[in-house]
């Protein structure tokens, strides 16, 4: 087995690039998950009515870790692995790589049975959860075989066949109180660092960037889309958020698991009477994407790192994202997951990420 495919910069054919603009919707695509469904009671937990704060200001944050990403890669070159590779030496930078390939293959298991959890508590209690799965990887699997041109085009289309979920925020802000918002700075920092800690989990994404940065064509214009994505995001979560905050009492908003669903029971649409099932069907594209990000990052990163033909880690990859959601048999389990994920990604995002910025500011860069 070959361990020194990640000392080179990975060589990209020009036809297998994308466009710079198509960035915005794999940086949309890859936050914006099943998180949203339920997001805000768990950062409410901690500030309540001042949860928009957190989402504002873990947005900022993500714009701040972009840059750090861009400018280690716009420096460097090629993606993590490489930057492992140039910055530890060939045996150190094994560690490091390794656990970013198991990290980010456990945010798509993350997403995945997350929303099983979704589809079996409100639309379908009965249906095994190894049938969702099966069906989700199969088509995840699928995807990502065809190439990453493949996956920005889900990308695309998951945005374009999602986002006018956001106009169902129109209800629950309607009939919301404002004052629910008030008084405002009322927490410690204390607090506030816990729930930003939390919202950290909604966030995560960008690091896929570190392996699908080769394949952008023009990766200084690209920045920009990126930083639009982030701040679309942000918009996404804020409007959530704050839909959330006026429609339910803290007291009420603690007791729900999962209350953007519960927000969309009140919408009412003359030819659609339940539009919670609506949503949680538009939802499986926004998931598809995330799979799909996780499962070619996740595979890429094992090609780059032992020489092992992408396919063939595709499908041992497909087969632990099909098998490990299967495990997971209750809410308690499914929330120790999510939390486990939510702290590796602060020190991920918010550690290593700037602790690699720091080197690469001493390491000489490549020769444009």
């Amino acid at each position: 087995m070959n361990l020194t495919n990640s000392k080179y910069p990975p060589s990209v054919h020009k036809n297998a690039r994308i466009s710079p603009q198509l960035v915005f919707f794999l940086i949309v695509g890859s936050q914006v998950g099943v998180g949203i469904l339920g997001f805000v009671r768990y950062i409410a937990e901690f500030v309540n009515q001042d949860s928009w704060i957190i989402v504002i200001a873990g947005g900022l944050g993500v714009h701040l870790i972009l840059w750090m990403m861009f400018s280690m890669l716009n420096k460097h070159g090629g993606d993590l692995f490489y930057l492992h590779h140039k910055f530890f030496g060939k045996w150190l930078a094994l560690v490091p790589s390794l656990l970013f390939i198991v990290y980010i293959l456990v945010t798509g298991i993350v997403v995945l049975r997350t929303y099983i959890e979704a589809v079996q508590n409100w639309m379908f209690p009965g249906l095994p959860t190894w049938a969702i799965s099966l069906f989700f990887v199969a088509l995840t699997y699928y995807i990502v075989s065809k190439g990453f041109r493949v996956v920005t085009g889900i990308a695309y289309f998951s945005f374009v066949l999602s986002v006018w979920l956001i106009f169902s925020h129109y209800f629950p802000i309607k009939f919301g109180h404002s004052i629910n918002l008030l008084p405002v700075l009322s927490y410690s920092f204390k607090d506030y660092f816990e729930a930003f800690k939390i919202m950290v989990l909604s966030y995560v994404g960008i690091e896929y960037l570190f392996a699908y940065y080769p394949f952008l064509h023009d990766p200084k214009k690209a920045q920009k889309w990126a930083h639009i994505g982030a701040a679309t995001t942000t918009f996404f979560y804020l409007l959530t958020t704050i839909s959330t905050l006026m429609y339910f009492s803290p007291k009420q908003l603690q007791r729900l698991t999962w209350p953007t669903l519960m927000e969309w029971k009140i919408v009412t649409l003359p030819f659609i009477e339940r539009f919670e099932y609506i949503g949680i069907t538009v939802f499986a594209i926004v998931i598809l994407i995330n799979l799909a990000l996780s499962l070619w990052s996740s595979s890429r990163g094992i090609h780059r790192m032992f020489d092992i033909k992408q396919r063939t880690a595709l499908v041992l990859l497909s087969i632990i994202l099909f098998v490990i959601p299967v495990l997971f048999t209750n809410r308690v389990e499914v929330d120790e997951l999510n939390n486990m994920v939510g702290k590796v990604g602060t020190y991920l995002l918010y550690g290593y990420i700037p602790l690699l910025f720091l080197i690469s500011l001493v390491k000489k860069g490549e020769q444009k």
